[in-house]
């Protein structure tokens, strides 16, 4: 009888290793893939997102959920509660944008902070640490890849419900990804930007799982050839953040003056390869988004404008859609995972795995100064679900700590 329920048990566990490599791998490998209903996307990705939430709900233990978790969650909610009803007085534009936000800011957290706890990664890290690593391998070769073939040939490689929404087939050059000429890697992202932030955000513990070198070079590769200066910034700061967590010494000196070196002659050529020069690098208009900073002097407490969409510079969308308080709220949401890995224990600079999460939060905080994507598939998804590995790493690392003792 024993040797029954073990045995149900080990394919009980090989059915869900299963459903959680091919839906993580599909969730970040393949994002784009769905349809779209009355306009509004509806991908493949995000439907798995949903079967994994259950999965973990069905082991939940409501006394045994982390504080930490709660707090990110009744934070989204709060955020959540004041955006819909600036939206309900006030209307929207667009009903495509105003769902994005609500998934954005209330079931992505919830998703990230239960499917990505130990109801699912204390038996099955193994298979979860695994799909993240094989989803980012292909979508760093995959791009690299389309990148060349879209610069050979002159056309992109459009696969319905996989690489594309089935709805988006044939339009891809109108996604904001021509630069002169010269197309961004886009993988399957569709949009350059869009696959660089999400990037910057999983880079860091992708880097930490990675023991392929090769690998961790071509994820460099792919962010240099976004053509995207947001995306520069966040591969910078993932370099810098990954030199200063090695500590301090001669190497490390070394190693900053080596990145300086190779950063400067990659980005010469990619700006020759481009036909570009230094002033790209610095440009005042802020690749056309200065105009919106002039738009704060304007924001309101409490706005009295149909709700448009949330803008390239997150921080600034946010105030112009829901008002200074509205800010405040959402400033709470989108850091309270950073601060509370900080208050919990875990360093900005270190080697550690929870680090490596925090690092990707602390990246995407700033870029979302120039460009954060907000709103777009799977910008949030990752966020939230790197916030919810973070918080299981940290706890990770606390048990192991004591059990050393």
């Amino acid at each position: 009888m024993k040797i029954s329920i073990s045995r149900d048990r080990d394919v009980l566990n090989t059915f869900m290793s299963g459903v959680l490599i091919f839906s993580i791998v599909y969730m970040i490998g393949f994002p784009k893939g769905g349809v779209k209903i009355y306009g509004i996307p509806l991908t493949i990705g995000y439907i798995l997102s949903g079967l994994l939430l259950i999965l973990a709900m069905t082991r939940i233990d409501l006394s045994k959920i982390p504080i930490n978790r709660v707090i990110v969650i009744i934070f989204a909610g709060i955020l959540s509660f004041w955006s819909w009803g600036i939206i309900f007085a006030n209307g929207f534009q667009k009903s495509g944008f105003a769902l994005a936000y609500f998934i954005a800011t209330l079931y992505l957290p919830i998703f990230g902070m239960i499917a990505f706890s130990g109801l699912i990664m204390d038996k099955l890290s193994g298979p979860v640490l695994l799909a993240i690593k094989i989803s980012i391998r292909f979508v760093i070769l995959y791009g690299i890849f389309l990148f060349i073939f879209k610069y050979i040939t002159g056309s992109w490689i459009e696969i319905p419900y996989l690489t594309v929404n089935a709805d988006d087939i044939g339009s891809l050059d109108d996604k904001y990804i021509n630069r002169g000429g010269i197309f961004k890697l886009i993988s399957t992202y569709n949009n350059g930007n869009i696959f660089g932030v999400c990037m910057a955000i999983i880079g860091p513990i992708y880097l930490y799982l990675e023991e392929n070198k090769i690998f961790k070079i071509t994820l460099m590769i792919a962010m240099l050839l976004t053509l995207s200066r947001t995306v520069w910034i966040a591969m910078i700061l993932i370099n810098l953040f990954s030199i200063a967590s090695q500590g301090r010494g001669v190497k490390q000196i070394f190693n900053i003056a080596l990145f300086t070196i190779l950063g400067l002659v990659s980005l010469s050529v990619v700006l020759a390869f481009m036909g570009r020069d230094l002033s790209f690098l610095f440009d005042k208009n802020l690749g056309g988004r200065a105009g919106m900073l002039f738009s704060v002097s304007e924001a309101k407490f409490i706005p009295t404008g149909a709700f448009k969409d949330i803008s390239e510079i997150v921080y600034v969308g946010v105030l112009n859609g829901f008002g200074f308080f509205g800010l405040v709220l959402f400033l709470l949401y989108l850091l309270s995972p950073i601060a509370l890995l900080l208050l919990g224990g875990t360093p900005l600079f270190s080697r550690r795995p929870d680090s490596a999460c925090l690092q990707g939060l602390v990246i995407y905080a700033i870029i979302a100064c120039s460009d954060g994507a907000f709103s777009y598939i799977p910008v949030m998804m990752i966020y939230w679900m790197v916030a919810g590995l973070g918080f299981w790493y940290q706890r990770e690392v606390k048990r192991r700590f004591r059990e050393a003792r």
